[in-house]
């Protein structure tokens, strides 16, 4: 069963829901899969740029994709330029100017933007993602639908899964009209906005809820998080920063003799899944709107 989202420009699209995807009895598994899939994708010496993964940083990789996917060198509006990508960037609230342009600065040095003339007015210039971008965006996609798979794999979503370069084009000009329903998703879970914002700082969370974090008895210790740094391109300093700040909005208690055992409050499990299930419906929307985009290409080239 699917309810409909009303999307700029394409009009209703039936799609899953949060809470029917939060209902399903195989959520726990999907959980599972989310967290380690997420965790695949944002490893130091995975994600780009050799920067840790942060909403500013991954919402501005996605937004290059898209820009690109949607180029159309005849139509001014759609020149994926820097001020371009600011503006649209701006709209999700997780990045500053300042950001972008270093980050930016980064991909480019580091082989995964090109900076590229544009033939109608030399004047500009246009980011280019290089295949190093794109195939780390496939894995990315990929990783979105893989938790979506667990629990529907008929007919699943194979083209996102194979990592099919074409529908990659397609899922990405697709997503473009489903911006303002993923910001919604994402600013309507407001307890976990700092976590997203905080460079790695949500999948740290994530592992230790991995780990087995959410179970009162778990014996894992701040040191077992502590040394999760190198995995995600940050120091030591900035996990236990992450875990305070975790234990003061009563995500994460201690307990055990000298309080060394930490383990994830029933409260920040709620909100986490919240936050998945209204990931997995974003994603399902923006799979049917490829499809259909593909449909329609199709019955165009015809």
């Amino acid at each position: 069963m699917t309810a409909g989202t009303l999307v700029r420009g394409v009009g209703a699209i039936d799609h899953l829901t949060a809470e029917q995807i939060l209902a399903h009895p195989d959520f726990p598994a999907a959980r599972r899969v989310f967290v380690s899939e997420h965790a695949r994708v944002y490893e130091a010496g995975v994600f780009p740029a050799q920067f840790g993964a942060d909403a500013g940083r991954v919402t501005t990789l996605a937004i290059i994709v898209c820009l690109h996917a949607g180029y159309e060198p005849s139509d001014r509006a759609t020149w994926p330029t820097l001020s371009h990508l600011k503006e649209t960037v701006a709209r999700f609230g997780f990045a500053s100017p300042r950001l972008i342009d270093s980050f930016v600065a980064r991909l480019v040095q580091t082989g995964y933007l090109e900076l590229q003339q544009q033939p109608e007015d030399n004047r500009v210039r246009l980011l280019f993602p290089t295949e190093s971008l794109l195939a780390w965006d496939r894995e990315w996609m990929a990783a979105h639908y893989a938790p979506l798979e667990t629990l529907y794999p008929e007919p699943g979503f194979g083209p996102a899964r194979r990592r099919d370069a074409a529908f990659q084009a397609v899922h990405a000009r697709s997503a473009i009209a489903a911006f303002d329903a993923i910001i919604a998703m994402m600013w309507s879970n407001l307890e976990i906005i700092f976590f997203l914002s905080s460079t790695s700082a949500l999948i740290i969370l994530l592992s230790l809820f991995d780990m087995g974090g959410s179970d009162p008895e778990s014996r894992i210790r701040e040191a077992d998080l502590v040394q999760l740094a190198p995995r995600f391109a940050v120091s030591r300093s900035h996990v236990r920063n992450i875990l305070a700040i975790a234990q003061e909005r009563k995500f994460l208690v201690r307990s055990g003799p000298r309080n060394a055992f930490i383990h994830l409050t029933p409260h920040w499990v709620s909100a986490f899944d919240r936050f998945i299930a209204g990931s997995l419906a974003q994603s399902d929307l923006t799979y049917r709107l490829a499809l259909r985009r593909m449909a329609v290409e199709a019955g165009s080239a015809v």
